[in-house]
Parts: structure tokens; C-alpha cells; sequence
């Protein structure tokens, strides 16, 4: 140890009042440098997808049906993303045995079948909400799936994202 840190007077040189400011300006300073980021940070780009029921609504979604008869959704789109992009929703129907590539999505699946493929362009701040998209079943099964991938096309192809899937998980008798 050096001869200052021998001699120093802890009891005198170090009160509680100086460590009690230290700690207060510290902190300050800290909050402060969070605030800056917080309010200076540019807003991420964002894009919400979604699935409601058969009265565009995201709630009381259907759980059962009938061999037959259609169970019917819409897919909702708002794009925040800061520019025009085209999307597609590709609809399929399952059972709880789909395996999900996150390269390729459900295509070449066994356990769905592809049903319909729907495009949408929209403009930054655009949002939609499809045409009511009927899923027909017609085997019985507790474990039966409602699927929607969106896909976006970025330098003109068609790319999954794997973030962007809706599964819709049904009961058939």
C-alpha cells in the first residue's frame, strides 16, 4: 500500500453526506443518458398481422365445428414499416403435426394442404383486413389447425418471415 492510502482519514475524509451525493449525481447522470436514448432513438420499423374471427373481431375465436362446414377468419395487415411493400397471405389447413421450416414455411408439408394465396400492397400506415377467408374440414380430429403465413416480397421475391405466422388451433366432430 502507498504511504497516502496509509494516512488518508477515512473517517473524516469520506462522510456519509459526500457518498450520498456521489451516489445522487451518479445517478443522474445515468438516468439522464437513458432518457437521450429513449427520445432520440428512431422508431423500428414495424408490421402487425393478425387473425380475427368471423366478426373482425380479435377475440371469442372459434374452437369447434362440424365435418363440412367452413370455419371462417379474416387476416388483418397494418404496415408501419416506413415504405409501400406488397404482402401475401398464404391460408392453410392442418393438423397439430405441422412442422413449420423457418427457411420455407409450411410449403411442402405433409400434414397441411395449401388452400388459398391472397395479395395485398399496402402504402406506410395502411392497414386491411381481408376478405373473409372460409376454411373447409372434412375429417373429424381434435388437434385441427387454421394457418396464415405472410410473406413479403423484398427486391422483387417472395420471402417468409417466421415471425409472421397465425395458427388457428379447431376441434372437427
Amino acid at each position: 500500500m502507498s504511504e497516502d492510502s496509509e494516512n488518508f482519514d477515512w473517517k473524516s475524509g469520506l462522510t456519509l453526506e459526500k457518498i450520498t451525493k456521489i451516489v445522487l449525481i451518479a445517478g443522474i447522470i445515468v438516468i439522464s443518458g437513458a432518457m437521450i436514448y429513449t427520445f432520440t432513438k428512431p422508431e423500428e420499423p414495424d408490421l402487425l398481422f393478425f387473425i380475427s374471427n368471423e366478426n373482425q373481431e380479435l377475440k371469442d375465436y372459434q374452437t369447434n365445428s362440424t365435418v363440412g362446414e367452413n370455419v371462417s377468419v379474416y387476416a388483418m395487415i397494418e404496415n408501419h414499416l416506413g415504405y409501400t411493400e406488397d404482402f401475401s397471405v398464404r391460408v392453410y389447413r392442418g393438423n397439430s403435426n405441422i412442422s413449420i421450416n423457418v427457411s420455407i414455411g409450411v410449403s411442402e408439408n405433409v400434414n397441411a394442404a395449401y388452400l388459398y394465396n391472397y395479395t395485398y400492397t399496402l402504402e406506410n400506415e395502411q392497414s386491411m383486413i381481408s376478405e373473409m377467408i372460409n376454411v373447409p374440414f372434412y375429417e373429424a380430429g381434435l388437434n385441427q389447425t387454421i394457418l396464415l403465413e405472410l410473406w413479403i416480397n423484398t427486391d422483387n421475391r417472395w420471402q417468409y418471415y417466421p415471425d409472421y405466422i397465425l395458427i388457428q388451433n379447431l376441434s372437427i366432430f
